[in-house]
């Protein structure tokens, strides 16, 4: 189906088998944000008291997807039954969360429905989102390639000192005031970004 290749040893750990597949698809960039992204999303994990297992797993898996390359993922995710929104026809990275739930699903044998929530909203969020959900969304944002970083994320960062809340509305406040650069947004993201304005 895909020129890469995604794979599950069993005699590896999870992390083992994450490195292994980014490393042995030439994608050492992805796999030094992954693992980016599981140390903040550790470091919330203790702050907040959310499951340490359940924060690793999601983290690790967040971006399995990216093995994927995305001129297959609107017909991957056809095929899987998922509803496109038009954005993510328009944008089919944007499905790329959704197809990381797919494959920790299909190739990881997860089972654990909050993780696999949160890697299927890292993006995006979304509304009524848990814990976990806030999670590895902030832990992803606060991941990014400091070229790729928006120079309000140093609030964004300080605000999740204090809690998951209140740095998810300091991020959407600020994405907000600079949304021209959104071209369209995802529908969930703007149904998280309305509670989260009207709470």
């Amino acid at each position: 189906m895909t020129e890469n290749t995604i794979t599950c040893t069993d005699f590896y750990s999870l992390e083992e088998n994450i490195i292994h597949n980014f490393t042995s698809n030439q994608r050492p960039d992805i796999l030094a944000h992954t693992l980016k992204v599981k140390d903040n999303a550790l470091i919330l994990a203790q702050r907040f008291v959310v499951d340490y297992e359940q924060a690793k797993t999601a983290a690790l898996l967040h971006d399995i997807s990216t093995l994927i390359p995305i001129e297959h993922y609107v017909s991957m995710s056809e095929d899987f039954g998922l509803e496109i929104f038009p954005v993510e026809r328009e944008n089919p990275y944007l499905l790329h969360q959704r197809i990381s739930r797919i494959i920790a699903v299909e190739t990881f044998n997860i089972v654990d429905k909050e993780v696999l929530n949160a890697i299927n909203c890292h993006t995006t969020l979304r509304k009524d989102a848990s814990n976990l959900d806030k999670l590895l969304f902030l832990a992803d944002k606060l991941s990014w390639d400091s070229k790729d970083t928006p120079a309000y994320m140093p609030l964004v960062k300080k605000a999740a000192e204090v809690s998951l809340d209140n740095a998810i509305k300091c991020y959407f406040e600020n994405l907000m005031l600079n949304k021209e650069k959104i071209k369209t947004p995802h529908p969930w993201l703007l149904e998280a970004w309305d509670e989260i304005h009207n709470n």
